[in-house]
């Protein structure tokens, strides 16, 4: 009994720790921090600093600058639900990146997240003179039958696909996809060409535009899409739009961490 008594406190002080951790990024302007650092703002001694950090990088939620070696906070965050200032953290220096974006193309853009079978919209930067989109943040939004989604549903494992598949693809209008072999062969199509485009599927009269972003790892972890009227994301354009996204998706993981080719 003392000795189960004895592990019991050992893990509840681990968990204390490391949440002293994790809550030193909440507290602080800084991003990135060293292994010293770490230890010297928590008061933890380094070794036990060095371990917890170690373990919260191995489950993700810790990142490794693969150049400075300093440690962020890490994208297992953003699978906790309702943690939007963690969500805000990571992303916060791609907000000027996506105004930069909205002001290139002259669409809305956003910054979308897979939140368990939706997407979800985390950021949102709007046009001049915006349409009204069904596309608030925090709005949540079917995943077979937008770009945005598309694009993070092509990254999934197969078993999450057939799982979408199983439970029906609702249909929204005559350019929905409703049938699981094609679906497959959409997203197969996404991950060899690296953007996934959504006319008329959800909404009449309207089509988006999506690419996918990367972390530290190259897992995709969220999409950025414009969306608007087809008027002008129309086929003609859509070579300019897809260019211009890639490249601004590029500067985004790149601030997560992503050194990719």
């Amino acid at each position: 009994m003392q000795n189960s008594t004895t592990r019991d406190k050992y893990r509840l002080s681990s968990v204390r720790n490391a949440m002293k951790i994790l809550q030193l990024y909440k507290h602080s302007s800084k991003k990135d921090f060293g292994v010293a650092e770490i230890a010297r703002h928590t008061g933890l001694p380094k070794s036990t600093a060095h371990r917890l950090i170690s373990t919260l990088r191995k489950e993700g939620f810790l990142s490794q600058h693969p150049r400075t070696g300093q440690y962020r906070l890490g994208l297992s965050l953003l699978t906790l639900g309702g943690v939007v200032s963690v969500h805000k953290e990571i992303y916060k220096d791609a907000f000027p990146i996506l105004e930069s974006l909205v002001k290139d193309i002259g669409e809305t853009c956003h910054i979308c997240l897979l939140e368990k079978e939706q997407v979800v919209y985390f950021y949102r930067v709007k046009r001049k003179n915006p349409e009204r989109l069904i596309t608030d943040i925090g709005r949540k939004n079917p995943i077979h039958c937008t770009s945005e989604g598309l694009v993070l549903l092509a990254y999934q494992e197969e078993a999450f696909v057939d799982h979408i598949i199983e439970q029906g693809l609702h249909r929204y209008t005559d350019n929905t996809i409703t049938d699981g072999e094609h679906l497959k062969e959409t997203l197969h199509k996404i991950r060899e060409q690296g953007y996934a485009v959504s006319k008329e599927q959800y909404f009449p009269n309207y089509a988006g535009i999506a690419v996918p972003i990367r972390d530290y790892s190259s897992n995709v972890v969220s999409s950025l899409a414009t969306i608007g009227p087809t008027t002008r994301i129309s086929e003609n354009s859509y070579n300019r739009y897809i260019n211009t996204l890639k490249h601004t998706a590029r500067d985004i993981s790149e601030e997560l961490g992503y050194f990719g080719s």
